[in-house]
């Protein structure tokens, strides 16, 4: 009986990993159940994750997240007729997630759907078995698509008079912060090159969120990022600052529908209009 739940006890703990170089071993969340092996895995910079499942009352539940995705498959090494169930192996998941303040999204007997928050990262987890013991785990990381193809200087021009403005989803910020990342740099200098081209346009630089969150809020987000936008300009390309205005409308102005993370993101934007 001891041994019995000796066993049990190892099979119900999956430690969190530190993120790791290599993608596939170790996996930068959980290590591997005993008597598995990693068959392969998957990486991927953007994809996404369906979450789909019929709740309690019956309701059909259906909707995407997406960011740096990683399935990893796993193999059974052990005694055939000695496989683990997929009980076991969701239960292994579901308290290691829940011992970092997770949450169980959704269990059936073949998926399992968590979520869980850990040093200002979210995490979407998918776990997919067969009931051999084999089973995948796919999870990702939310985060905005690094938009590499940039407006080029002409394009903005073109976009401006066409339309009065341009629109900007290649500056990056941080979740739920004003500091604007490195890889923004390349299309805030074709937005420079476009304003030394034309130096008697001015234009109002305004910052766009999705509808996550209080409205209040999200407007002094929005303008922050506005006003970053507007004194990098200023600071690093010499733009003369009475040719900017920075301006933040929360999510009143959407593209999309705020009801996925793909609205979201097209929603998540800053824009140049003319004055």
């Amino acid at each position: 009986m001891i041994k019995a739940l000796l066993i049990s006890a190892v099979f119900y703990t999956v430690f969190f990993n530190a993120l790791a170089q290599s993608p596939c071993d170790p996996h930068p969340l959980f290590n591997i159940l005993p008597q598995h092996s990693i068959s392969g895995c998957e990486q991927k910079e953007y994809d996404k994750i369906k979450v789909e499942f019929t709740d309690k009352d019956g309701t059909w539940i259906q909707y995407e997240k997406a960011g740096y995705f990683l399935k990893t498959f796993y193999t059974f090494e052990g005694e055939w007729g000695k496989n683990p169930s997929n009980a076991m192996i969701f239960q292994n998941y579901i308290q290691a997630v829940s011992s970092k303040g997770g949450t169980v999204i959704n269990q059936s007997k073949a998926n399992l759907f968590l979520h869980f928050k850990s040093g200002g990262e979210s995490w979407y987890i998918h776990i997919q078995s067969d009931q051999s013991g084999t089973f995948s785990v796919s999870c990702v990381r939310e985060e905005n698509m690094n938009q590499y193809i940039v407006l080029s200087a002409e394009d903005i021009a073109k976009e401006m008079k066409a339309n009065g403005k341009a629109t900007f989803y290649g500056i990056y910020f941080d979740t739920d912060k004003s500091d604007i990342k490195p890889e923004s740099n390349e299309t805030l200098e074709q937005l420079a090159k476009y304003l030394k081209s034309n130096p008697k346009v001015n234009v109002f630089i305004v910052g766009h969120t999705d509808n996550t969150g209080s409205f209040e809020h999200n407007q002094k987000l929005s303008e922050k990022r506005a006003e970053a936008v507007v004194n990098h300009l200023i600071g690093t390309y010499q733009i003369a600052a009475a040719r900017l205005k920075a301006y933040g409308v929360s999510s009143l102005s959407p593209v999309s529908t705020n009801t996925s993370e793909e609205g979201k993101s097209k929603n998540r934007r800053v824009e140049m209009v003319l004055r």
